[in-house]
């Protein structure tokens, strides 16, 4: 059987996310003192510290809508927020610095 257009999308999402997956949450691969190192450990940080804050407060706020039958607002999206929009900036000084780094190598020198 021939895979369909949808499939073959859907596989191609399916690695993407997977490939951001692992970038995100494995382990650093650059070396050691590198500016790139210290990049992805503090992206590393700040990804492990905004999923274990955002999980924690997801089950305090579902245990007080259990409890009292009321949801609040999401109230934990003021911590998710921010460590996203930390983990998005620093992926975006990661891909730029490697841009930088392969466009500047290819100036003449003068």
């Amino acid at each position: 059987m021939n895979p369909t257009q949808s499939s073959m999308t859907s596989a191609t999402t399916t690695t993407r996310l997977q490939g951001l997956a692992d970038q995100l949450l494995g382990p650093v691969g650059a070396p050691r003192g590198s500016l790139e190192r210290r990049i992805l450990l503090a992206r590393s940080a700040f990804t492990y510290a905004g999923l274990i804050t955002t999980l924690v407060q997801i089950v305090v706020w579902l245990a007080i809508g259990v409890l009292t039958g009321h949801v609040d607002s999401p109230w934990w999206l003021w911590t998710t927020v921010p460590a996203a929009a930390a983990v998005v900036a620093l992926t975006v000084a990661d891909r730029w610095r490697r841009w930088w780094a392969t466009a500047s190598a290819d100036l003449p020198i003068r």
